[in-house]
């Protein structure tokens, strides 16, 4: 499903807006793009929502005790 200028958006009011199927589209493609699986820096496959949560945990405890290493993960 390809979202559509013609049919997937409203221009109105000097801007233009995602309508409800263009949402449906944009939503699903973007759940099964963050479901697809990639290498983490181990060589383990995993899905990106596992490698992007792993990412805001490791930055968190990065912020809140600087002496913790963050290594950020590298899209390859």
């Amino acid at each position: 499903m390809l979202v559509d200028a013609r049919d997937d958006f409203d221009f109105r009011d000097g801007g233009c807006y995602l309508n409800h199927t263009g949402r449906r589209k944009y939503l699903q493609a973007f759940v099964q793009r963050m479901s697809e699986e990639i290498q983490d820096d181990n060589g383990e496959k995993q899905p990106r929502w596992n490698i992007l949560m792993q990412q805001v945990k490791a930055y968190k405890q990065f912020v809140y005790n600087p002496s913790h290493q963050y290594q950020p993960y590298r899209i390859r």
